[in-house]
Formats: C-alpha cells, structure tokens, sequence
C-alpha cells in the first residue's frame, strides 16, 4: 500500500514537470508516456475534473452525437469516456503521446487513434475539433518559457487561427475556465471548432 502511495506521489511530481523552462516536445511527449499507465490513478487522486467540464462545454455547443470529433491533446482518453458517456460516438484521438494513445485504444473510447503530427486529414467537413489543456502550455508567464510551450503554441493555436482566417474553421467556443486542475489552480483553456471544408 505505502509502495502504491508513493507511486502515485513519485508520478504526479513528474506531471507537474511538464512545464519546466527548457521542455521540449519530446521532453514532454517522453513524461506523458511514462506515466501513461498510471495517469488516470495519478491525477484523479489529486482532484482533476477537465475531463467532465469539457464534456459538458461540448454539449453546449454540438447536439449531433454522430459528428466527427477529433479531441487533440486526447491523453489516455479521460475526456473522451466523458463524451461517450454523453452520447457522442464519432471520436478521433490525437495525441503527442504514444503510450497515452495505446491506452485509450485498450479501454476503446475512440474510433481511431493519430499520433500528432498526422492531424490534419482527420479535419473532416462538418467535424468538430475539441481542445482543452493547461492555459500555461499557451500563455505562460515571462521567465517560464519552455520550447514545447513555443512549439505547441506555433503549431497549433497559430494553424488553428490560420485555417479560422482562411474560413476552413468556425469558432464555436474558446477561452478560459476555472477548475481545469483544482490542487495547484491551473486554469484551463478550451477551443471548440467546426470544420467548414
């Protein structure tokens, strides 16, 4: 049991690292894979809730259950269980990591799995496209730059915003809210998206 406890412990200390100056993509990618098995154990005993108030964003914004949902940044799946539970059955994960990806797939939460990277001939006209995150993986503080930060903000809000621009997306909703990750109040940012074509 203690072995089980400090586990746990070990495993959240390293979630909260993903942030630290100097990530990279890969850095990040590696720390999500290794805690991959354990994930939902480690952040459900501390208190994260997205997952539900993503779910319940979404159904604001949709009422087709059969659209095709890509949940970039999908982890081991926790949003997703909480839109089939919701009645949404059209799901595509995309994912940085790989390990977090073979998860979902064994507990079958979505109808296909894409490492990110490959996202872009998944954007289906009349698809939707789900994101919710850490709003400090896009906008953190001065002196806390990290290059996956840098990354991850370039490669997609910029793309998202670019093909928004371009009329291939609709916003449906974005913008920040509270209670993203309760214990160390991080506030989470969420963008909602139609595809047009």
């Amino acid at each position: 049991m203690a072995d089980s406890k400090q586990k746990l412990e070990n495993g959240y200390k390293k979630f909260l690292t993903t942030l630290e100056p100097g990530a990279t993509t890969d850095d990040v990618a590696s720390i999500y894979d290794e805690l991959a098995e354990q994930y939902e154990d480690v952040v459900g005993a501390n208190g994260y809730d997205a997952p539900s108030k993503l779910a319940k964003i979404f159904e604001g914004v949709c009422n087709d259950k059969s659209a095709n949902i890509v949940d970039w940044g999908s982890g081991v799946g926790l949003a997703g269980a909480k839109l089939l539970e919701r009645g949404f059955t059209n799901l595509t994960a995309v994912e940085i990591s790989q390990k977090s990806l073979d998860v979902s797939a064994k507990n079958g939460i979505y109808q296909r799995y894409v490492k990110l990277g490959d996202s872009k001939t998944l954007f289906k006209t009349g698809g939707i496209i789900a994101v919710a995150m850490r709003r400090e993986y896009i906008h953190l503080t001065e002196g806390r730059e990290s290059k996956f930060s840098e990354e991850l903000k370039t490669g997609m809000e910029t793309v998202l915003g670019d093909l928004e621009t371009k009329g291939n997306l609709e916003l449906l909703s974005k913008g920040d809210f509270d209670g993203y990750y309760v214990p160390v109040n991080w506030i989470g940012r969420k963008y909602v998206y139609r595809v047009c074509c």
